[in-house]
């Protein structure tokens, strides 16, 4: 997966325009507790003690992964692609999606997680932080965000 992100990263910079992608997937992780635990070794600066957990709907997750997913911008700062790119992209895309989906069932807890202090990225024109809780004692925490 970690190949894949970087080559959405790659493909989708543009003028004035780049973005950033991540999955960290932490094993034993039966509560939020542990989850915030997990985040603060992974990510130091950040601040999971204090990030108020916003539970979403599957749709709302999508909608959200796909907003940043398809977002091209303008003339001042975006993403222009050749047919040729934009088909390398949208295969990355569905692989990506594809990913996030095997994780997904009626008993994943999906939550927003509103604080972007400490995690990679910048965001400017779109940004997400999803913790994904999941039946089999794992948890995912996935972020994309664009900047300038």
């Amino acid at each position: 997966m970690r190949d894949i992100l970087n080559q959405l990263e790659h493909l989708m910079y543009g003028y004035n325009y780049q973005v950033t992608f991540g999955i960290d997937i932490f094993e034993n992780c039966t509560n939020l507790d542990e989850f915030q635990i997990n985040l603060k070794k992974r990510f130091p600066d950040s601040r999971p003690e204090i990030a108020n957990l916003i539970p979403f709907n599957v749709e709302e997750f999508w909608d959200e992964i796909n907003f940043g997913l398809s977002y091209r911008g303008d003339s001042t700062a975006g993403l222009t692609l050749d047919e040729k790119k934009n088909e390398k992209l949208e295969k990355l895309q569905l692989a990506y999606k594809d990913f996030l989906r095997q994780f997904i069932n009626e008993n994943t807890k999906i939550f927003s997680y509103p604080d972007e202090e400490g995690i990679p990225g910048y965001p400017v024109y779109w940004d997400y932080r999803f913790v994904m809780q999941t039946d089999n004692d794992k948890c995912l925490f996935i972020y994309g965000s664009s900047s300038d």
